[in-house]
């Protein structure tokens, strides 16, 4: 089955869109140690070129230029030679290029930037620069979007950014960011495919990467993998995450409640029930959802989380999702999740629910109180109404629950306020996290965002965090479904 869904893969290989940004023509006249800095206007993915030239006399040694790709303006005067993260140092976007020859240059690699800053280190005498072009590629088409028909202007602003956030994450797959990793993540994916159904509705994207997570190597205990590369070569991820498998499901059953693809679905069904059982066998003498370390749990990038109260509410949200698309298509198998969703929640409430403090604080979380687990006890359906709205404000008020980190843990948050019926509160969030982000002047959503800490970083350095980042992208889905009436 693995080259067959890589075959079904490929069948839906999108063609990438191009788009030359003239920058400047005029020349430039530059000698040692001077530099310029050009400006897109927005934010792009692609490659860049320009024409080395000369004022009096031929160059007659290599020009070497210091040529630095930057997502931000603050990035610009940024030292990368003091970069001291967990990552690869090599996912910085500063090349040193040595020229020999006039004429055109074409950089060969893809960069993701709005700002490009260009340095000269070595040059015998004065050059001159000119002809800046920056080739953006991306497989979102800009022109199949809907015009979104709201009065409020910072939500079409927010949308804006969220949309420019997405397309510039959507190339031959979608990818979690195009400065760093460049792969495609499950979690990411189904958030993206969300956002994609109320933007680009490019389905032919979804449905491939769908596939290929469906051709990846499963884990000894049929896991499939969090990421997984495909360019090149097809490459299967080796980090095993339960929740990102979950949302692998989830992306599945959205896109059939959404395009209403049944073949596809089917065709990739036995994947998704393979794994499901391998779920089942985790379940304890409880009924919790409980996996061997967690390190096999992602929720957010918040280093004191404990997890299983809201790996159990993904489960229940992934069942419930599941036996919905089952139950759509006339399937025996959704009373099967249908009856496991109904188990899991009673085991969470008599397990994960503390009745003296009205919380979800317990044994299996070290009796922790945190904002997470209140949010997927609402989305998995075990908490409701205007108690599981205090609970959640009241925790989103105290200092000492660890706090959300990601804007990807954000989006549940939303979610979970707009299935409490608070939309209006719900929008007011979007504004106040994702709008701040815009009003410190974001042309496309961050990886990680924390107001007043620009300093956070999972790698140990915010040089290397991604300011473009898949997960980042659904304002948009929000609030064009809000504009649909579909909320």
């Amino acid at each position: 089955m693995k080259e067959y869904y890589l075959k079904k893969a490929d069948e839906n290989l999108p063609e990438l869109i191009y788009e030359k940004i003239r920058i400047a023509s005029e020349a430039r006249e530059l000698f040692r140690g001077d530099s310029i800095v050009l400006d897109l206007g927005d934010y792009y993915v692609g490659r860049f070129s320009f024409v080395l030239g000369y004022k009096d006399m031929y160059l007659d040694a290599p020009v070497r230029l210091c040529i630095k790709f930057c997502e931000t303006k603050e990035e610009i005067d940024t030292d990368f030679s003091t970069y001291h993260g967990a990552l690869c140092a090599s996912w910085l976007q500063e090349e040193i290029i040595n020229i020999d020859m006039i004429g055109e240059y074409k950089m060969l690699r893809r960069y993701a930037a709005r700002y490009i800053k260009i340095s000269v280190v070595y040059t015998p005498r004065i050059l001159t620069l000119s002809d800046f072009v920056f080739t953006s590629e991306t497989s979102a088409d800009v022109s199949s979007v809907e015009k979104l028909e709201i009065d409020d202007l910072e939500l079409c602003l927010i949308d804006k950014v969220a949309r420019n956030t997405l397309k510039n994450c959507m190339h031959r797959v979608f990818e979690d960011g195009p400065k760093r990793d460049r792969r495609l993540w499950a979690s990411d994916f189904r958030l993206q495919a969300l956002t994609n159904h109320y933007t680009f509705k490019n389905s032919a994207l979804v449905r491939r990467c769908l596939y290929l997570f469906a051709a990846a190597d499963r884990s000894e205990d049929g896991f499939l993998p969090a990421y997984l590369y495909e360019n090149p070569n097809f490459f299967s991820g080796t980090w095993y995450l339960r929740d990102f498998a979950l949302n692998y499901v989830n992306a599945l059953s959205d896109y059939y409640m959404h395009i209403g693809d049944s073949e596809t679905f089917l065709d990739i069904y036995p994947v998704v029930k393979e794994m499901m059982e391998a779920f089942a066998a985790e379940i304890d003498e409880n009924g919790i959802l409980v996996t061997e370390k967690q390190g096999n749990i992602f929720i957010d990038w918040q280093g004191e989380l404990k997890k299983t109260a809201s790996l159990q509410g993904v489960y229940l949200y992934t069942l419930e999702k599941l036996s919905s698309a089952l139950a759509r298509l006339g399937h025996e198998d959704a009373e099967l999740y249908n009856s496991r969703y109904e188990s899991a929640k009673t085991a969470a409430l008599r397990h994960l629910y503390n009745a003296n403090e009205n919380n979800f604080a317990n044994a299996y979380d070290e009796y922790q109180v945190n904002i997470h687990s209140v949010v997927w006890m609402i989305l998995g359906g075990v908490v409701s109404g205007e108690g599981a709205w205090e609970m959640l404000l009241r925790v989103m008020n105290d200092e000492k629950c660890p706090k959300i980190v990601t804007p990807y843990m954000n989006h549940y948050l939303v979610e979970a306020m707009m299935k409490l019926g608070k939309e209006k509160e719900a929008m007011e969030h979007i504004k106040s996290f994702w709008g701040l982000m815009v009003k410190q002047g974001a042309d496309a959503f961050y990886e990680v965002f924390v107001p007043g800490h620009p300093e956070v970083s999972p790698y140990l350095d915010p040089m290397i965090n991604s300011m473009c980042h898949a997960w980042s992208c659904t304002p948009s889905y929000f609030i064009r479904k809000q504009a649909q009436g579909h909320l």
